[in-house]
Formats: structure tokens, sequence, C-alpha cells
């Protein structure tokens, strides 16, 4: 179905003779599940984006090599002729979107065929099956979380029933409960014959049906197994590798924690109305200066709008915020507190990487703090890059190094690690263990179970907007 030979690719802002692709010899059968993995920025964005067509095409640049689909030269073949045959989903659903309700959008490329009412009213009843999607069906998509943004993403890329299905990261915003759709999904799409091609930092969720893991580095196919030789990879070789394993992590928790006034950060009776219910039904918290607390729950649940109203950059809440006792207005929230949004590129507004350190300290200070904080994060070596050419992952550490020398008191990571590999989530996670030694309080919006056990200290569980419990981690089981 797939071949690919000496396939090697730079872009067009690439220094001179830099390669994002290097000599990539690759094949992947009809019906086959192949999974791309490797260290962030080791070329499975860009490698998807060959595969469907965007590079060079849209993104321009340099290509040379083969690459063929079912025979044919795909490099000659304009995108809207490979789309008839590969589908895509991207990292940042938002990306790929074009219409503003979400029936609109799932039903988009099939009316552009166009295709006969009856049977678009059948496929989109089979994504509601297969996606659990009813309940986000003719909404307002922007509204939506980001993990509900991705769902409707894949809904729109599986109803056109293509030979080949490139995704990229499909889970980094999902839930568990969506994370097991996603794999009810793909292992029906494989079931019926079709190609999957697939880059994932997290795979457990692959286990029962993906044919060959393809381990990439520097641009370079670094290894390839077989299902049974990738299962059979031991910790020790995985960390090795900086990637993460198949087995699914568990939380152990302690019994409720108890509500401390004079905490480091607190909210009461948080209330924000939605569209249809309310988004924060006073929500009640506190946590403290020195640990770690993860806030979880399914895609949907108010974790993100909870701690964008503690960080004071929301709007229309109700109810108070306090810092260490002192109730504060937004405004002053605003200068205490630190948020890492989970999309980095709205916080990406410098020239440089080393320029994102500049806001309110001198050129010698600057230099000094990004030299040690990109150090910390990897990132060493990129000080001259624009921020928005790096990868999704290194995008995400660049923010962290960012945060890291705020100098605030409540610092807030929504979903820090959803594009890092094994390596960078364990570095992400003693960055965060190290800010809360030094006295940050850290509010952790993840998924991320394994994040989450090397790193927090406690775990707010919210649900439909409210708080349901805070408990103290004792322990990660397996």
């Amino acid at each position: 179905m797939i071949e690919l030979s000496g396939l090697s690719y730079s872009y067009p802002y690439a220094a001179e003779g830099a390669r994002q692709l290097d000599g990539i010899d690759l094949s992947v059968g009809a019906g086959e599940c192949v999974v791309l993995t490797g260290a962030s920025g080791c070329g499975k964005t860009t490698l998807t984006r060959v595969l469907n067509g965007l590079c060079p095409q849209l993104f321009g640049g340099d290509v040379t090599g083969s690459y063929r689909l079912g025979g044919r030269d795909a490099l000659a073949m304009p995108v809207h002729e490979l789309g008839a045959h590969v589908a895509n989903v991207f990292q940042d659903p938002r990306s790929q979107f074009f219409a503003t309700n979400t029936t609109d959008e799932v039903v988009l490329g099939m009316e552009n065929m166009p295709m006969p009412r009856d049977e678009m009213e059948l496929r989109l009843a089979e994504m509601r099956s297969l996606l659990g999607i009813e309940r986000l069906l003719d909404r307002r998509i922007f509204p939506l979380s980001s993990g509900e943004k991705q769902r409707i993403a894949i809904a729109s890329a599986a109803v056109m029933r293509p030979q080949v299905l490139v995704l990229d990261e499909p889970s980094a915003n999902l839930d568990a409960e969506g994370i097991a759709h996603l794999a009810t999904l793909l292992g029906r799409l494989k079931a019926r014959g079709t190609t999957i091609v697939l880059s994932e930092h997290r795979f457990h969720y692959v286990r029962d049906f993906f044919d060959r893991l393809v381990v990439l580095e520097e641009g370079r196919v670094a290894s390839v197994y077989a299902r049974e030789e990738a299962l059979a990879l031991t910790e020790g070789e995985l960390s090795r590798r900086g990637l993460r394993g198949f087995d699914e992590r568990r939380l152990v928790v302690g019994g409720a924690m108890a509500e401390d006034a004079r905490a480091a950060c607190g909210a009461k009776a948080l209330t924000l109305a939605g569209e249809r219910s309310l988004i924060l039904d006073e929500l009640s918290f506190s946590a403290q200066a020195g640990r770690v607390c993860a806030i979880v729950g399914e895609n949907g649940a108010g974790k993100s709008t909870l701690c964008r109203a503690v960080a004071g950059i929301l709007r229309g809440a109700s109810g108070s915020v306090a810092f260490s006792g002192e109730p504060l207005s937004r405004r002053k929230r605003v200068r205490r507190s630190f948020f890492v949004q989970q999309d980095a590129d709205y916080q990406l507004y410098a020239a440089t990487v080393a320029d994102e350190f500049s806001v309110g300290r001198s050129a010698a200070a600057r230099r000094e703090e990004a030299q040690a904080a990109l150090s910390r994060v990897g990132l060493e070596g990129l000080e001259a890059r624009h921020p928005l050419s790096l990868s999704g992952g290194q995008k995400q550490r660049l923010l962290l190094a960012v945060a890291s020398v705020s100098g605030r008191e409540v610092l807030v990571f929504d979903e820090p690690t959803s594009g890092l590999d094994g390596r960078n989530m364990r570095l992400t996670a003693d960055l965060l263990r190290g800010l809360a030694d030094a006295g940050a309080c850290v509010l952790l919006i993840t998924h991320d179970v394994d994040l989450v056990g090397r790193c927090a200290d406690d775990v707010l569980y919210v649900s439909g907007g409210k708080a349901v419990y805070r408990k103290r981690i004792e322990r990660q089981g397996s």
C-alpha cells in the first residue's frame, strides 16, 4: 500500500543541510496498523505530513526519494487527489476545522464529494455509535474542550472511509473513556481493511491490534519491531529509547483531604454558566504551596475552566478565589500566577526562543535564565530558532521553561505532556516536582496517569463542574 524509499525532506526555513526526514525506507501493507514513535522532534509529524501530501505541497521545502501509494507516485499527486485515499487527523484538531457547527464539520467532506443524503445519514449514525459523539453533535465547535474537538476531528476523517487513515497524536487530548472509544474505532477500521499509520507517544491503547512499531531518531528509521517484539521490550529498553510502555498505569489514592482556608490557592463556590448547563457548579477546593495538585476528570468536566478562573484569565465566573488566604481580584490573580496553556501556539510571541524569556528582565539576566531553563528541558542550542518552528513537544517544553523562571506563586499547567515522549514526560515530571519543592503551588491539569504518578502529591477529581473529591496520592500501581 505505502512504499517509502530513500525519502528525505527539509522545511523551507531549515538551516542549510538540515533534514527533518533523512533517507526513510519504510513499507506499510494494506490493512496494517503501524505506529510511529520516538523522541519529540524526531520527525513523526513531518512524516505524516508527507504521507498526506502537505509536505511539500502546502509547507514547501525540498523532498527527495520516492513515496508510492498503491503503486502510484504519490509525490506527483495533487493534494485533493491524494486526499481521496488518505484521511488525516492532526495533533491540533482546530487546524483542520472549516465549520463552526460540529455536525456540519463531520459531514463536510461527504457534502463536497457529493454523496447521497441517505448514505451521509448512515455514516453519521455510524460515527455516533463508534465514537460516542451523540452529545457533541449540533453544537458550536469552539466552546468544546480540546478532547471533544479531537473526537469531532476523528469522526470527520473516519466518516470518509479512506484507504489510509493517518493520525498524529490522536490520544493526546483524550480522557480514559475517549481513548477507549478511539481504540474501539481504530480496531474496527483495521478489521474492515483500513490501513492505519499512527504517530504516538502513548500507545498502550493499540496493543491489541497494531502490527509494527517504528522508532524514529533524528529523521531516520532507527528500529522496526513486529508486534510480538515490541510487546516484549522491557521497561529499561523502552526507557533507554525515551519511550513509554504498553502497560496502562493506575493510581492508588488515600483518604479525602481537609480544605485549608490559608492554602496557597483556594476557590469558594465558583460558578459559571455555559450554553446548556453550568460549566462550574459552586466548585470549591484548596491547594497547598510546595505540592503538586493534579486536576483530573473526563473531557468537558470543567478542569481547564476552573484553572482559568483561578488564574484570573477567565471572565464571568462568580464566587471567590484567594491566594494564601487573601481574596484577590481577577487582575491581581493574573499578576501572581502563571498559566501554561495546552495549545502552546497561543503563548509564543517572540521572534526567537531566547526572546520568550525577555519580559521584565535585563538582557544579561535574560540570557543567563534562558540558557539554564532551556538546558533543564532539553532545548539547549535552540536559542536562535523561531518558537513556531519547533515541534509540538518542544513548544510545550519551552513554555515550561518560561514558567519555571516566572517567580509566580501559583503555577498552572494544562496538559503539559500531551505531545511528549517518555523521556520528556519524565523530565517534565522532575521539573514540576522541583517547582513545588521550591515553594510554588503547582496545579496540573492532565489525563496522563504516568505523569501524575511521578510528580503529584494530591489529586482533585472534577466532574460536571463539581469537585467530587481531593485525595492524597499513596502510590502508583500498574
